[in-house]
């Protein structure tokens, strides 16, 4: 099991990925 701290760095990438792929996403679709 993750520990907290694991955890929470995991999410903060996990967002701080999100964002340019959306944005790809979205320059894709157009």
């Amino acid at each position: 099991m993750l520990d907290q701290n694991t955890s929470a760095q995991l999410k903060t990438l996990l967002q701080r990925l999100e964002s340019p792929i959306e944005l790809v996403a979205t320059l894709d679709a157009s």
